[in-house]
C-alpha cells in the first residue's frame, strides 16, 4: 500500500507543481475542472446515486456550471462568483460546528438530495477560488502561483503536523464518531506547524509585522477549516458505507480523498486573504 501511495504521489505532486508554476491561469483552470468532474462523480456516489450514467450527468452539470461561472466572470455573473465563494465559507464554518457532535447514520442506499445540493456550492467555489488566487497580480507582478502554492501547502503542512504530533502525543479524540484516528493533540500540532511555516513565508513575501501576524492568523483559520473538509468527506463515506470515495488514485483512493481538505481551505483562504492581507482580490 505504501509503495503504491508513493508511486502515485510523486508524479501527481510533480504534475500539480508544473500546472501551478509553468502554466497560465487558463490552462491551470482546465486542470482544476478535471479534478471537479472526478470529484463530482464521486460525490454523487457518496450521496446515493447508484447508476453511473446519472453520476456522470451530475458531474458534467457541476463542471459546466463551474466553467460557465468562470467564463462569464467578467460580465453579469461576477457577483454570483463572489457570493458563491462566500456561501461556501459560510457552509464550512457552519459544518465545523456540526461535525463536533455528528453521529453518522447507518449506511443505506437512499438518495440524499441535500448532499447533492451541497456539491453545487462546495465544488465550484473551491475551483473558482483556486483560479482567482492563481490569477492574482500585485501591481505588475504575477504572484498568483506563489500564493496558491502557499495556500495548498498549508493543507499539506497541516496534515504532516497533525500526523506526527497525533502519533506522538495523541490521546483525546477530535471526532471519534467520524474519524477515530484524529486527535486534538494532532490538531494543535497542525496549527503549530502551519504557524511556523507561515512565519517563514512572511519573510519570503517581505510582509510587514502587521500583515505577517494577520497571515499567521489566517493560516490558523485555514488549518481548522481544512480539518473540517477532511472530516466532512469522512462523514459522507461513513454514511455511504465506503472506505474510499473512489479508486482512481492507486494507494490513495478517490479524488475526494485527496482534495477533501482543499475544498474547504481554498474559499476560506481567498476570503481571508481579501479581508486581511490584500483587499479587492475578489
Amino acid at each position: 500500500m505504501l509503495y503504491k501511495r508513493i508511486l502515485t504521489a510523486i508524479p501527481l505532486a510533480a504534475l500539480v507543481f508544473w500546472m501551478i508554476f509553468f502554466q497560465p491561469t487558463a490552462v491551470f483552470f482546465y486542470f482544476v475542472l478535471l479534478m471537479v468532474i472526478i470529484s463530482a462523480y464521486e460525490w454523487a456516489r457518496l450521496s446515493g446515486v447508484s447508476h453511473y450514467l446519472i453520476r456522470s450527468l451530475f458531474a458534467v452539470v457541476i463542471t459546466v456550471m463551474t466553467w460557465g461561472l468562470h467564463h462569464y466572470a467578467a460580465s453579469f455573473v461576477f457577483d454570483y462568483v463572489t457570493w458563491l465563494i462566500y456561501a461556501a465559507v459560510l457552509w464550512w464554518f457552519s459544518i465545523t460546528y456540526f461535525l463536533k457532535m455528528a453521529r453518522p447514520k447507518a449506511p443505506d442506499e437512499k438518495l440524499k438530495i441535500d448532499k447533492l445540493f451541497i456539491a453545487f456550492i462546495v465544488l465550484p467555489a473551491a475551483a473558482l477560488a483556486m483560479q482567482q488566487i492563481h490569477a492574482l497580480h500585485i501591481g505588475a507582478d504575477w504572484q498568483g502561483p506563489k500564493w496558491l502554492f502557499y495556500a495548498l501547502s498549508l493543507v499539506w503542512i497541516a496534515d504532516i503536523g497533525a500526523y506526527f504530533s497525533g502519533k506522538k502525543f495523541g490521546k483525546n479524540k477530535l471526532s471519534p464518531n467520524i474519524s477515530p484516528g484524529k486527535t486534538k493533540e494532532g490538531l494543535i500540532g497542525a496549527v503549530i506547524a502551519t504557524s511556523l511555516y507561515t512565519l517563514l513565508v512572511s519573510y519570503y513575501f517581505d510582509l510587514d509585522t502587521e500583515r505577517a501576524a494577520l497571515l499567521i492568523l489566517l493560516s490558523v483559520i485555514v488549518t481548522f477549516i481544512s480539518v473540517s473538509g477532511d472530516l466532512y468527506i469522512s462523514f459522507l463515506k461513513r454514511e455511504a458505507g465506503l472506505k474510499d470515495s473512489g479508486d482512481i488514485l492507486p494507494g490513495h483512493g478517490g479524488m475526494l480523498d485527496r482534495v477533501d481538505s482543499v475544498l474547504a481551505a481554498m474559499p476560506v483562504f481567498i476570503v481571508g486573504f481579501n479581508l486581511l492581507i490584500l483587499p479587492d482580490v475578489i
